[in-house]
């Protein structure tokens, strides 16, 4: 999937001719650029630049801007080629390596799997949305230990893509991670990591500016994953597992993430005032006496009152899912952001993934109790 990638195109079209040849040259490929409708050059630069003898399509995806639709593109094609496994990259990647078209397909070309995730190597302040939000409330509410569940890369099987296809839900956005991620969970896949090692993509420098990048992400990120917890409602009794443990880690050091925490800061004191009134509905009254603070700029919430706060807003959108109740988690959010990164800013990076999956624990020991007084 491409959109404005000119500056890395060609660099991800020729990892992946490499990574085909040395590693599927025994089965028949496709390498397909879903565009998202580029106003840069690379669409062209795909078209002009040649990786034969691997097959290339060229095509403008289907629908409208957003990743989630350059995905559908793709998946229409493959199951009119019938295709077997199904692979997806991002055009924006700096670190791909050949080993990666390995590590994703082989598990489900040899039947290990129907979905495989990425394990990146990743700073501490990097993948803000997985960290906090998205891998605490997959591994909580479905059970599903996957620690990047929105990573960017991964690889379907022909059966989990034709549940996906059909799927009332699919997403036209930034939503089909955790959607793709969160329907393999539901519906009890066969899902697998890769451990593909770091991670550089140009869209990190993105962290500088929340206002502008990260915020609207959120929002279609959330509003995915709120809306596929209510239709999976009745299939999360299931506990998750707890028993995964981080071992000492002694590979490469992810690249340091830049952040700006005043600009966070500023944005929650000037955002909470927009959604008062929903906080001061929602919100249990200790919890309101901590963000009461935040338009003083004075905006921290550790991982206990973070995750009560999603496990009740999530309730109230369960009764009436209000668009605005994800606008208002974003605010918190931010807030939990600012908490995290006061928590870990000495730490390195094992101790920083050992923190993460406490705080994981966190949104599983408080789920039960708080959605059965709510819901």
């Amino acid at each position: 999937m491409t959109k404005n990638v000119e500056p890395t195109i060609l660099h991800v079209m020729n990892v992946v001719r490499e990574g085909v040849l040395q590693y599927l040259s025994q089965y028949r490929t496709l390498v397909v650029i879903s565009d998202g409708f580029s106003t840069d050059r690379t669409a062209e630069l795909a078209g002009m630049f040649e990786i034969q003898p691997v097959q290339k399509l060229v095509v403008e995806q289907m629908g409208v801007p957003g990743k989630g639709d350059g995905i559908h593109t793709v998946m229409e094609i493959a199951h009119n080629v019938n295709s077997k496994a199904i692979a997806f990259v991002d055009g924006d990647l700096l670190s791909i390596r050949e080993e990666w078209i390995q590590e994703m397909a082989r598990p489900v070309l040899y039947g290990r799997a129907d979905l495989v995730v990425p394990f990146y190597v990743r700073d501490k302040f990097d993948g803000v949305i997985t960290n906090n939000l998205a891998y605490p409330f997959t591994k909580a509410y479905y059970g599903s230990d996957i620690r990047q569940p929105i990573g960017g890369e991964f690889c379907i099987s022909r059966d989990l893509m034709e549940i996906l296809l059909t799927h009332p839900l699919f997403p036209s956005d930034f939503g089909i991670d955790i959607f793709i991620t969160t329907v393999a969970s539901a519906e009890r896949k066969r899902i697998r990591e890769a451990m593909l090692g770091l991670k550089l993509h140009e869209s990190t420098t993105k962290y500088l500016d929340p206002e502008s990048s990260l915020i609207p992400m959120f929002r279609q990120v959330v509003t995915t994953m709120f809306d596929l917890a209510l239709y999976y409602s009745h299939r999360n009794e299931r506990p998750a597992k707890t028993d995964v443990i981080v071992s000492d880690y002694y590979g490469p050091i992810p690249v340091p993430v830049e952040v700006n925490r005043e600009k966070m800061l500023e944005t929650v004191a000037i955002r909470y005032n927009e959604y008062y009134d929903i906080f001061e509905r929602t919100l249990p009254e200790d919890v309101l006496r901590i963000t009461r603070l935040f338009p003083d700029r004075n905006a921290s919430l550790d991982a206990n009152n973070w995750a009560r706060c999603v496990w009740y807003l999530f309730s109230e959108y369960a009764q009436t899912e209000d668009i605005v109740l994800i606008d208002a988690l974003r605010v918190l959010w931010l807030a939990r952001f600012i908490g995290f990164y006061n928590e870990c800013k000495d730490m390195d990076f094992i101790e920083a993934e050992t923190a993460i999956r406490e705080n994981a624990k966190i949104f599983e020991d408080l789920k039960c109790d708080i959605l059965k007084k709510k819901l």
